[in-house]
């Protein structure tokens, strides 16, 4: 039985806890074949990003062409797209219906240059994302305005639907109420809450870039929508508990995509 492919387009992180290293361990755990495209490469560590080095546009739409070419991609997810001409090629190659199920994780705090042009360019490919996964900083914005409190996320998630997505999700993993953590998903015109148990972890690192992950491979096994981001924030939730014990750093480590704090190795 062949693996279903999954491409992640995104930044390499030399920590390995987040970007396309996070992708391809949620991918791997979850059995599935991951394909990537390298758009930027990040000088990091668990304490701080020392420098983002954006690769050439050319360069990403060439591995682009030379993963659809050959795989059959049942799934795309997006992280790091650090120059709005790279946002741009993305999108036109999404116009095309060449990325199907597209997860959008719109993650704007390493972009390079202007901020607002990389906002303008995700306007492009808003049209034709599946699943939009911001937090509340990123729904912020792409929005104008200051996403605060749960009210608040539905209106933005509202907000965005409204620009193309046909899911979105606005994560509140940093949102603390009644002790639980809180996602608030826009679909088929309307909201609810996604709530659990909030984890004590200094570990979460790569937690928005594996729920995205996560959500791209169960549409890719045919889950709706609904399903895959409920599915999606169980499992993130899990890996965050099984690395709270975790030291590796001295600052926001990884999480456990793969379940290893409950193996013992012999």
């Amino acid at each position: 039985m062949e693996p279903t492919v999954v491409l992640t387009i995104g930044a390499s992180d030399s920590s390995g806890g987040s970007g396309l290293q996070a992708d391809l361990r949620t991918l791997a755990a979850l059995r599935m074949h991951g394909a990537s495209v390298v758009t930027a490469v990040l000088s990091r560590n668990t304490r701080d990003t020392a420098d983002l080095f954006a690769q050439p546009t050319n360069v990403v739409t060439a591995q682009l062409a030379s993963v659809l070419e050959d795989l059959p991609v049942a799934a795309v997810k997006t992280g790091i797209l650090p120059t709005p001409e790279t946002a741009v090629a993305i999108a036109a190659r999404a116009r095309t219906g060449a990325l199907p199920n597209l997860v959008v994780d719109p993650v704007l705090t390493a972009a390079e240059g202007s901020r607002r042009g990389l906002i303008a360019a995700y306007e492009r490919l808003l049209p034709h994302t599946t699943v939009l996964t911001p937090n509340r900083e990123e729904a912020s914005a792409l929005l104008g305005w200051q996403v605060a409190t749960p009210r608040d996320m539905a209106a933005a998630a509202e907000q965005l639907a409204a620009r193309g997505p046909r899911c979105v999700v606005v994560t509140g993993g940093d949102f603390a109420a009644g002790g639980d953590a809180i996602d608030v998903v826009w679909l088929e015109g309307e909201a609810r809450l996604l709530q659990s148990p909030r984890i004590a972890s200094r570990n979460t690192d790569g937690s928005g870039a594996t729920f995205a992950t996560a959500v791209a491979a169960r549409l890719a096994a045919g889950d709706e929508a609904d399903a895959a981001v409920a599915w999606a924030k169980g499992f993130v939730g899990r890996a965050i508990g099984d690395a709270s014990e975790w030291r590796i750093g001295g600052g926001t480590g990884p999480i456990d995509q793969f379940g290893w704090s409950a193996l013992t190795l012999r």
